[in-house]
């Protein structure tokens, strides 16, 4: 539904590319998450046959997560979805079936349904070991999710969620940025200063400290407009 994809400012190219980032440092922790390559684990000595059935269903899942991420890549969400639904229900007990749901719930996000996206990404955390990189980036998506529908207190929580649990995530400056954003536009200028002032200190070296530069002195100008001005005392009495 490309109007919805509009609106949350998603060209096709831009979320193709951000699919290909969270698919790039996947792949660079194979020991955390496996997307196109599934590890088949022999259960016992003697179960060939169902060590066979397994290893193709894990290689199955695998390559359809793969079409999937071609289907993206090309702009065809539709059938990326359908792909991605299918592996969730075909292959649930898969690394692929896992990274399937995280896919589903970004792709729900992508398209505007933002209650779909935030219970998908909630499914995928339930199934997902703590440690995964993918994890932090659930936890970014339900904040986006609660910022869009501009409920900002559930949006800080998720931020400061991924800046405690998770500080090397690799998009941990972008959730320092979003708090004090998400303050910013609630109108606690107070924290969002404090927070735009945090983040400049912390990653010096973001691709976001211009952004924040520039967000920083906004808040700054507002909160000096926005003080009490003293009432002025009349020195002399009435006369």
């Amino acid at each position: 539904m490309a109007r919805k994809i509009d609106r949350h400012d998603l060209k096709r190219d831009e979320f193709a590319t951000d699919i290909a980032k969270v698919y790039g440092y996947v792949t660079e922790n194979p020991t955390k998450v496996l997307v196109w390559v599934i590890v088949v684990m022999v259960v016992a000595a003697g179960a060939i046959g169902y060590h066979s059935y397994t290893k193709k269903s894990k290689r199955d899942a695998g390559d359809k997560i793969a079409m999937a991420y071609i289907m993206m890549n090309a702009g065809q969400y539709n059938e990326a979805l359908d792909t991605v639904r299918a592996v969730m229900q075909r292959y649930p007990d898969t690394e692929a079936g896992k990274v399937a749901k995280y896919l589903f719930a970004h792709m729900n996000y992508a398209f505007g349904y933002l209650d779909s996206a935030i219970t998908a990404y909630e499914n995928y955390l339930s199934v997902e070991e703590p440690d995964s990189d993918l994890v932090g980036a659930s936890l970014m998506g339900i904040a986006a999710c609660y910022e869009d529908k501009s409920q900002y207190d559930k949006a800080i929580q998720y931020y400061k969620k991924i800046l405690e649990k998770y500080p090397n995530f690799f998009r941990a400056d972008e959730a320092m940025l979003a708090v004090a954003r998400c303050y910013d536009v609630s109108g606690d200028i107070s924290n969002a200063i404090q927070y735009y002032e945090d983040f400049l200190k912390k990653y010096p070296e973001s691709q976001l400290k211009q952004r924040a530069t520039i967000l920083l002195s906004r808040a700054k100008t507002r909160n000096y407009a926005i003080r009490p001005t003293k009432p002025e005392i009349s020195v002399g009495g009435e006369g």
